[in-house]
């Protein structure tokens, strides 16, 4: 009887203790929120993928993006938030592709577009560089 007696004071226990240790529907939802924390451009950056540098401008509704070239900048295309928790739509005025992504963060731009003619996902990764405005970003990511 005496087992008996221990082994239901260890299961009562337990479970009383994983109910205590069990986050509510909100703490979970705020912890969420707070690990997806959303990188909001304030500022233009200079982004650079492989060997090209672009510039991100925030303006009203979209995140503008020049190409720059040895004579200047070009129009490249705009970012426009679709969601709250930051996934961006990126379109291109260069040619036809569109890509979805968010910003890290640590302000990097990272994509997924999808390649018709390797019928392939390509991921891309915009590395944000240092500014006066900003601190030096970690990129071991």
């Amino acid at each position: 009887m005496k087992p008996l007696l221990l082994l239901a004071a260890f299961f009562l226990y337990g479970n009383i203790y994983s109910q205590d240790t069990i986050p509510s529907g909100i703490d979970q939802l705020q912890q969420q929120k707070q690990a997806n924390a959303v990188y909001n451009p304030q500022a233009p950056a200079v982004y650079l993928l492989e060997k090209s540098e672009f510039t991100f401008t925030p303006e009203t509704n979209r995140i503008h993006i020049r190409k720059k070239q040895e004579d200047g900048e070009i129009d490249f295309g705009d970012l426009r938030q679709t969601t709250d928790d930051g996934l961006y739509i990126m379109t291109s005025t260069l040619s036809e592709d569109v890509s979805f992504g968010r910003f890290d963060s640590i302000g990097n731009f990272r994509t997924l577009r999808y390649d018709q003619a390797n019928d392939t996902v390509i991921e891309e990764r915009y590395l944000i560089q240092k500014n006066d405005l900003q601190e030096k970003p970690d990129r071991s990511n």
